[in-house]
């Protein structure tokens, strides 16, 4: 009789309680929410990751292009407009980084930290290969070639930028030298005009 009972209450409060829960839809968006949310995020941060770097690389590209051209018209090599006054050649070093970090003013310690390498023959096939990096470490900018050439020479320019952002960025860990920075490179190669 008592299991009998207990029986019969069950079955009347089971169905009323399912139908209850079925037709409560309260949480349902915040569960949603919860599944969608963190890919989202994550594809949200990783592809800013991506423009963030690929805007650097291009700011470096550019600015290397534009420093390079007093190169090609020869006002470096002949101490004119800009260069005036410089004489020997880390003069002219430093004046083409700071003409490079004027035309890339979102590169942070862009004087301290780039890497100009500039390298001149009469010939393309004369010009060796750079090294930004050896075994993960940048290359000392002291030791770093830097001829400009003469007039109808040509020359390989290479910029070398050790990124610091780019071992920090979420999501898209590139850093390649040592301390996690990514070294980003540019490299512009030309012959100079006929200038003399």
């Amino acid at each position: 009789m008592v299991s009998e009972l207990a029986h019969r209450v069950r079955r009347a409060f089971r169905p009323a309680f399912l139908q209850r829960w079925r037709r409560d839809d309260a949480g349902v968006t915040s569960i949603e929410f919860a599944i969608v949310a963190l890919p989202f995020l994550m594809l949200l941060f990783g592809l800013m990751s991506v423009c963030v770097y690929y805007f650097t690389n291009f700011t470096l590209e550019n600015a290397a292009w534009q420093a390079a051209r007093a190169i090609r018209t020869g006002q470096m090599q002949q101490s004119q407009g800009g260069y005036a006054g410089a004489v020997t050649s880390d003069d002219r070093k430093k004046l083409f980084k700071k003409a490079l970090c004027a035309y890339a003013p979102m590169l942070a310690d862009c004087e301290s930290k780039v890497v100009v390498i500039v390298q001149s023959n009469t010939s393309f096939g004369g010009i060796s290969k750079p090294s930004c990096a050896t075994n993960g470490v940048l290359t000392n900018d002291a030791l770093a070639a830097f001829d400009p050439g003469s007039a109808s020479a040509v020359v390989l320019v290479t910029v070398c930028y050790p990124w610091s952002a780019g071992g920090t960025l979420p999501f898209f860990k590139m850093g390649n030298l040592q301390g996690g920075a990514l070294l980003m490179q540019a490299t512009v190669a030309l012959r100079t005009e006929p200038y003399t």
